[in-house]
């Protein structure tokens, strides 16, 4: 088989954050596993990203797995024949570490492991980023391990949880984007909609930004800098640049990490928006104009697009 090529690393315990649990973030609803759901669409595109989030329920542990096929459990009678498992991810809360292995032809290859502290009650955040010669393996955010294929990834048709867990959501997102990303806004960016923003920073960031626009007209514009560790919104309208505002909510004045994936949720409500990072509000920002006069977006900066979608 295939040589794995990991990197032993081991994860600082993430600081406990309050993550927001409503409609607009969607963590007010769970589902229950085992879950199996086939992939939409034709085969993976490389960058296309698998993103699940969930709580810890019990002591025991979870697997993540990429198969082959909808054939992942054993007959009662321990008859038939499985799927490839083209990765396992297997998180092992006793022994506080995350294993790695891959299942084909029924033959297990070398297993690797990084450490990892969770416990029950825990939220996870696992991201699986596919290339043509291997997966991106992302735990709460940091990059632990570069995982080769065993076989090619247009192998993968299906992804399969279980274990002591609920999710909160199983998506895949994104492609390879181009950067600066311009997007039109189908239908305007009105009251109640959401814009989602999923991206790895660069090794050695200086800053990010997302602008909306209606017309010529910014009626709101974010600014993250990596350098003064600062994140700052502010508008434009008639040429007019409006006072910038750095004030925030929490503790963690600047909850972005150089290569560290993270995601950005923007909320239109009635009088402001809502900025969420890492589904924790992090500032708000009141409406300069309409909500839906805005028609357009322009993400840029030192980042890696993993995905953008509107709700």
């Amino acid at each position: 088989m295939a040589t794995i090529f990991r990197r032993l690393l081991s994860i600082r315990k993430p600081k406990k954050v309050l993550t927001r649990k409503d409609s607009i973030t969607g963590r007010n609803h769970t589902f229950e596993v085992p879950y199996l759901s086939r992939l939409d669409g034709n085969q993976l595109q490389p960058g296309q990203s698998l993103i699940a989030r969930g709580y810890i329920t019990g002591s025991e542990g979870f697997i993540v797995n990429l198969t082959s096929g909808p054939n992942v459990e054993l007959d009662e009678d321990e008859s038939g024949q499985l799927d490839d498992r083209l990765l396992a991810l297997r998180v092992d809360l006793a022994k506080g570490k995350v294993f790695l292995n891959a299942c084909i032809n029924g033959q297990w290859g070398k297993e690797a492991f990084v450490k990892q502290s969770y416990k029950e009650g825990d939220e996870f955040d696992i991201r699986i980023r596919c290339f043509e010669q291997h997966f991106e393996i992302y735990v709460e955010h940091k990059l632990i391990a570069n995982f080769k294929h065993y076989v090619p990834m247009s192998n993968i048709s299906h992804i399969y949880v279980t274990g002591e867990v609920r999710l909160y959501a199983v998506s895949w997102e994104g492609k390879l984007y181009n950067m600066p990303y311009t997007a039109d806004i189908p239908g305007n960016f009105y009251v109640g909609r959401k814009l989602f923003v999923s991206a790895i920073a660069d090794k050695k960031p200086k800053d990010l930004s997302i602008d909306f626009f209606a017309g010529e007209d910014i009626p709101f514009r974010m600014c993250a800098s990596f350098i003064q560790k600062k994140v700052t919104r502010s508008s434009q309208i008639a040429g007019i640049k409006s006072e910038p505002e750095t004030n925030f909510e929490g503790k963690n004045k600047f909850p972005l990490k150089a290569k560290r994936s993270f995601d950005i949720l923007i909320y239109a409500s009635d009088d402001k928006f809502l900025v969420f990072i890492n589904d924790v509000l992090y500032c708000t920002f009141d409406h300069r104009m309409p909500a839906a006069k805005i028609e357009r977006l322009q993400i840029n900066g030192d980042i890696q697009l993993i995905g953008v979608h509107i709700k």
